[in-house]
This record gives structure tokens, sequence and C-alpha cells, in this order.
């Protein structure tokens, strides 16, 4: 079972990697630890809208809003395809372990 939809977002950077990924379930504070282990998470607690930036070793990043069900992924130019697939698989295996298992991280 996939717990995530995703669609290519177009803009105005001619060639940019960048999805919309709408998630089963609103981003928590065990999803965030759960990003945290990921790469280095910044979160901006304080703003009428909070939000966080993760990257990723790859340099694969998404942000969103902490407690939205949607994040935007940008994935680095050399080979998004690749990076694409094994964040897909990660998102995947992650957002299972939280919503079928029940375990927070």
């Amino acid at each position: 079972m996939n717990h995530f939809k995703w669609k290519k977002v177009e803009n105005c950077f001619g060639g940019a990697n960048v999805y919309e990924y709408r998630l089963a379930v609103r981003i928590d504070e065990a999803l965030l630890a759960c990003f945290g282990g990921l790469g280095s998470l910044t979160c901006h607690r304080n703003f009428p809208r909070p939000f966080f930036q993760t990257t990723l070793a790859d340099g694969t990043s998404f942000k969103g809003v902490i407690n939205d069900s949607v994040i935007k992924v940008s994935f680095p130019d050399g080979d998004a395809a690749t990076s694409k697939n094994s964040f897909d698989n990660l998102l995947a295996e992650m957002l299972a372990k939280h919503i079928v298992t029940g375990e927070r991280e």
C-alpha cells in the first residue's frame, strides 16, 4: 500500500526536479523526528505557519508546513531519477512504519 501521491511541479526554473508529495498523514512531531534521522532538519516553529526543511546527504531537500500533509521535494540535477527512486522507497518505508504499525520514533 502506498501512503503518498506525487506530481511534478511546474515552475519557472527549466529542468528543475521539484515534486509535490501528498502524504496520507499530517506531519507531526513523531514524523519530524523520523525526518531528522535522515539528514539535517531545520524547524521554524515560531512562524505563523510553522515549517521545516530537511536536506539529505545526496542533495535531496524537502520542506513543508508542520501539521500539514504536503511536502515539496527538490532532487539534485546530477541523477534526479535515482535520487527520486531512493527517496520514494525511504518515504514509503517510513510512512508504513508510522501509519501501519503505529510505531513512533
